[in-house]
């Protein structure tokens, strides 16, 4: 059990920290409040990979993990955004994972499904500036292992996830803002006895169309986690905290297709891996 500390504060918050970054975030430029019109649908693939050596500790601080541990995670995601009618889209979000952690004392390997995430988008203004109430659950369908020495690839619990989203088009000027803001409600795993601490996420994006194939845009995110406990015991290591910044790089390879390379990179963390996140998002629309 002498390593059960080390596992909670390095495994777990990896694939929350992946979740985080490909959650709510369509590829297509102008896509943040906007919803989908009755009929229209898009598919996003995103394969993500984060390879590193440091972490954000309880006091922020960034350092190496401990006993020369090497975090290595990839992820492959399928998101699916319907427009059910002109104002109201359903979303789902499949996610696997291959995770790697290394230190001193093991190499421990896993795979498989992660936790599916569903929801609804409702639009509330469709004139810019745009308004929309965003609700999204996440089901605990990947496998969850109370075991010190196992990396699980799925959290073990029910999370239910409130926001809503404002944004603006500058149309005919070639550029747009968007934010975000939600509260996550997340559930007790009854197995591990973890009562995770609710949190508070937010968004601010702002995208610029060069020319009819070229898009940039530029990400700020954050995460902060409430306190969490362990059988009623408060655990400081349960709260999490993460700010990213987001370049990306948006590339319509054909009228149905778009291509978008980003690079999500912490500037502050608390129990969170450390690093940039490379990330590559195929989108096509029908």
């Amino acid at each position: 059990m002498a390593h059960l500390p080390v596992r909670r504060r390095t495994t777990t918050p990896v694939v929350g920290a992946l979740v985080f970054l490909v959650g709510a975030l369509p590829a297509l430029v102008e896509a943040g409040a906007w919803v989908l019109p009755r009929g229209r649908t898009n598919i996003q693939v995103a394969l993500l990979h984060q390879d590193t050596t440091e972490r954000y500790f309880l006091d922020g601080e960034r350092i190496p993990y401990f006993f020369e541990g090497h975090n290595r995670t990839s992820a492959l995601y399928i998101d699916g955004r319907h427009g059910i009618t002109d104002r109201l889209e359903g979303v789902l979000q499949v996610p696997f994972f291959l995770l790697r952690f290394d230190d001193l004392s093991d190499n421990r390997r896993s795979s498989g499904l992660g936790d599916v995430r569903a929801g609804l988008r409702y639009n509330l203004v469709k004139n810019s500036p745009v308004a929309t109430l965003d609700i999204r659950v996440k089901f605990p369908t990947g496998t969850f292992i109370n075991d010190a020495e196992v990396v699980p690839v799925g959290e073990g619990q029910w999370d239910l996830d409130l926001a809503a989203e404002l944004a603006h088009s500058f149309w005919p000027r070639p550029f747009y803002v968007n934010g975000r803001v939600g509260y996550r409600f997340r559930g007790p795993n009854d197995e591990s006895g973890i009562d995770f601490g609710d949190e508070v996420f937010w968004l601010v994006e702002g995208g610029y169309t060069v020319n009819e194939r070229i898009g940039l845009k530029m990400v700020a995110r954050g995460l902060h986690g409430k306190e969490g406990t362990s059988f009623g015991i408060s655990i400081e290591t349960l709260k999490r905290e993460a700010v990213y910044v987001e370049p990306g790089l948006i590339i319509r390879a054909s009228p149905s297709w778009f291509v978008e390379l980003a690079v999500p990179f912490t500037v502050s963390g608390r129990n969170w891996p450390a690093g940039p996140v490379f990330t590559l998002k195929l989108t096509t629309a029908f």
